[in-house]
């Protein structure tokens, strides 16, 4: 199982943050998370064709060894977009959208605009700023994990599916990803238009005149196919008798217990705690987004007990696993639970909101402990 970074990059986009980047592009939320959605799937598989060969995971290897993308930027990135920053970030990434999709920028924020309803031009925006924070994210894994290159296009290649359910009509064949096994579907499927039916032409009117040879020799020939058909007909053999199925048989075949086949819910319980979790870290991610002082701290508690409760329920589901499958889910949550530890530390340092706060992030701490160690 791995972890779903296009799920784990919403949460990190929720809340306070969505609401800054649609009051800074002057658009509906709606149609903002569409285009994010868009996005975030684009920009990684982007990223997956580059380290698709050697030489590109190298090269993305060696520019997220860059400070600029250790991570630091997950931590403030509602101060990304502030007005301030806002422009100095998007001029920063267009270097970083041009070396990642070259000429295919403008026709990539073409499709995200049409899929979601925002013009181009702001899709190209969105896309500059986006880029930064999945590159941050990429290289906060790099380092928690010790990846080199080739650790790199192994992480990306387990996003695959993800990044195939989630891409814009389109985009697959726009970003070559049809030659790493991607399915590429049609931006706009035009309507089919019906067919024009046939041209009936009319049978000629029967020739007054009558007469003639011909009509005193079809009705001899009708008799003579009539004569030949009927002589076929009672002389062909007696068709096959089927035998009869011995009740015995019968029997026999219905007292067969074919029994019922094995249920295989290991994979599937496997991938139902894996999107759990992802669904809870998700959901903390957006509350702490959302505390900036004591009164949104306290109308975060509710939500954040429910998570917490959540997360309890977690460890009896992964109880339930195998022991090699239960190993593989825990591998996952050191890499989910790191950007939310961070942001944990950012928001108790709030004056007045450690003391409300605390006692649920430390119950949240020891649920995950407890399902590290299981």
């Amino acid at each position: 199982m791995s972890m779903n970074m296009i799920e784990i990059l919403k949460g990190q986009l929720g809340g306070m943050v969505a609401g800054q980047i649609a009051k800074k592009f002057g658009i509906d939320p709606a149609v903002l998370q569409s285009g994010i959605g868009a996005l975030l799937p684009t920009i990684l598989g982007g990223l997956l064709k580059q380290a698709s060969t050697p030489e590109g995971a190298q090269s993305l290897d060696k520019t997220l060894n860059s400070p600029e993308y250790d991570g630091g930027l997950l931590d403030n990135i509602g101060d990304m977009f502030s007005t301030d920053n806002a422009a100095s970030s998007e001029g920063d990434a267009g270097g970083l959208i041009e070396g990642l999709f070259g000429d295919k920028a403008g026709m990539i924020a073409d499709i995200v605009g049409k899929v979601s309803g925002m013009k181009s031009g702001t899709a190209g925006s969105l896309m500059a700023m986006l880029a930064p924070i999945v590159m941050s994210f990429l290289g906060k894994q790099k380092r928690s994990l010790g990846l080199d290159g080739g650790g790199l296009a192994n992480l990306l290649m387990s996003q695959k599916d993800e990044i195939a359910k989630s891409l814009p009509g389109g985009m697959a064949g726009t970003l070559g990803l049809t030659d790493l096994g991607f399915e590429d579907t049609p931006a706009n499927v035009p309507a089919s238009t019906p067919a024009a039916p046939p041209k009936v032409t009319p049978p000629a009117a029967p020739s007054p005149s009558g007469g003639g040879i011909m009509s005193k020799l079809i009705p001899v020939v009708i008799l003579g196919v009539l004569a030949f058909v009927g002589f076929k007909m009672f002389n062909q053999p007696a068709a096959p008798t089927v035998p009869d199925v011995d009740a015995d048989v019968i029997d026999a075949l219905d007292n067969i217990d074919m029994g019922s086949a094995p249920q295989d819910t290991l994979g599937l319980t496997g991938a139902d705690v894996t999107g759990k979790l992802s669904e809870i870290f998700s959901g903390y991610t957006e509350t702490l987004q959302s505390v900036d002082d004591v009164e949104s701290a306290q109308a975060a508690v509710p939500e954040m007990q429910s998570l917490n409760e959540k997360l309890g329920g977690v460890t009896s589901m992964l109880d339930q696993l195998p022991a090699g499958v239960r190993s593989t889910v825990t591998d996952q949550i050191g890499p989910m639970i790191e950007p939310i530890k961070a942001m944990i530390d950012k928001v108790l340092a709030i004056p007045g909101v450690g003391p409300i706060l605390q006692p649920i992030v430390d119950n949240m701490l020891a649920k995950v402990g407890t399902l590290t160690s299981s």
